[in-house]
């Protein structure tokens, strides 16, 4: 174990110095302020809203565990935090959109349409996770009354 936690530090040590490096390379000065505050709002909007709303789902489902069972919380706050975590990713996408580029290639697809497609595809699949699971307890409910 302890020979495993020292490579993985040693590796993630390897990765900052690495990607300080192409940042000190291939970023402007002038650009160093506005990636500050992307990165500043990024942690914002992660630690207070995503962070946030799973933290209200999961309080909430656990006060109502008694009617809920744990599974389902579980899979509302994984599609909660991946729709947050991918949504945070594509935002600045969709803003640059926007607001336009001097090159068209730079942003060619429509991201606020994938975006929602992507939401809508999650939303349905965690339906579907979670009404499989209602469904399987049922069953195996029934089973258990029946023997």
């Amino acid at each position: 174990m302890k020979a495993t936690r020292i490579a993985l530090i040693t590796v993630g040590i390897l990765a900052m110095v690495v990607g300080a490096v192409v940042f000190a390379n291939d970023v402007r000065p002038d650009q160093y302020l506005a990636i500050a505050t992307w990165l500043v709002a990024a942690l914002i909007v992660h630690d207070v809203l995503i962070a946030g709303l799973v933290f209200v789902v999961a309080l909430a489902g656990r006060r109502a565990a008694t009617r809920v069972p744990v599974a389902p919380i579980v899979m509302v706050q994984v599609a909660l935090a991946l729709g947050g975590i991918v949504s945070l990713i594509v935002i600045p996408e969709i803003v640059k959109a926007a607001i336009g580029t001097a090159n068209p290639s730079v942003l060619p697809l429509n991201y606020a349409l994938n975006l929602a497609c992507f939401l809508l595809v999650l939303a349905v699949a965690t339906a579907a996770a979670v009404g499989l699971h209602a469904l399987l307890a049922r069953r195996l409910d029934a089973q258990r009354f029946e023997a």
